[in-house]
């Protein structure tokens, strides 16, 4: 990637741009008839180092130019001016409940912001812009468009990425958690479990089959998914049950900035994300606490074997158990 000096402005504008109603709890879709591509959380090796996932991407149909709109009412933050960053073209939003939400890999800004954002390249080229709105004074509507779809910065298809945030933006949190659902497009989904390591060793999953485990305590990963228009999502909740107790808990529903570039402490090495591959395995043991792990008590047990169950969620509300055997051996 090019290497490009850092540029930063602060600036305040004046705009008379439409302020709608105070609007229900629940944010409106940045798509119009669209559905989820990708998920929170999910393992990513782009960019400098591996990643989460910090948002979820709506589809935009592969085309470019396609209406991004904002999600509630509030106030512009931030503009970001960058092909090559790995956001690309960016917004950011703050609105009056106190979240920021973000909208990434513009084509191109809407109206008022691509003429500032036009006039800053010309006098700055190729550097990287960011630009803060410091007051309120540029208000943006519930549903007005804010850019185009595209794919700058580091995507592969023209889509829209979109993030909700705490207004420090310190933390991301799942951006299901706030979006009315039913907006999106019908799209046929079911939960599948594609295949369980044990301490290291990988295996195809076999409902209620028998799986070796050396350890004091077994060390599991599984690699599972929402299957949602041929494409495969990560999912929110993990639980597993030793004979009926639960062990392991997790919940992937926000996550604190400082770990955005620590994914493997949620997956495990075998995890692999190629442009046309993606295959996620999380783990279900920790030996450190983590914001995500909501119950982890495995090391307490120390039978010979385990009757396993695991209950599966997404955040589209499905739901899916599954069963197998460990046999110390």
């Amino acid at each position: 990637m090019k290497a490009f000096k850092y540029l930063f402005l602060r600036v305040t504008l004046l705009s008379l741009l439409v302020i709608s109603v105070l609007s229900a709890a629940l944010y409106q879709l940045p798509v119009d008839n669209s559905y989820v591509t990708a998920t929170f959380l999910e393992f990513r090796s782009t960019g400098k180092t591996p990643h989460f996932h910090s948002g979820i991407d709506f589809s935009t149909f592969l085309k470019e130019g396609i209406p991004i709109k904002a999600v509630e009412e509030g106030y512009l933050r931030r503009l970001e001016i960058d092909l090559n960053d790995i956001y690309g073209y960016t917004v950011v939003l703050e609105h009056l409940d106190g979240y920021r939400t973000l909208y990434a890999h513009l084509s191109k800004f809407s109206d008022n912001a691509e003429k500032l954002a036009n006039m800053l390249r010309d006098e700055f080229g190729s550097k990287r812009i960011v630009v803060e709105f410091l007051s309120n004074d540029v208000k943006v509507a519930k549903g007005e468009v804010i850019g185009y779809s595209g794919k700058t910065g580091e995507a592969a298809q023209a889509h829209c990425h979109f993030e909700v945030r705490s207004k420090d933006e310190k933390i991301i949190y799942d951006p299901l958690d706030f979006l009315d659902k039913g907006a999106l497009k019908p799209v046929q989904m079911q939960i599948i479990l594609k295949r369980i390591v044990v301490d290291g060793v990988e295996y195809d999953y076999v409902e209620n089959a028998n799986y070796k485990f050396k350890g004091s305590y077994p060390k599991i990963a599984v690699e599972t998914y929402t299957e949602l228009a041929k494409n495969l999502l990560g999912v929110k909740e993990i639980k597993m049950y030793f004979s009926g107790n639960l062990v392991y808990h997790i919940i992937l529903d926000r996550l604190p900035m400082e770990y955005w570039e620590k994914p493997y402490n949620l997956y495990n090495e075998k995890t692999l994300m190629t442009a046309i591959i993606y295959r996620g395995y999380y783990n279900l043991y920790a030996e450190d606490s983590l914001p995500f792990v909501k119950v982890n008590s495995i090391d307490k047990y120390s039978s010979s074997t385990y009757s396993v169950q695991l209950e599966v969620s997404d955040g589209f509300g499905n739901s899916r158990k599954f069963s197998f055997n460990l046999v110390r051996g």
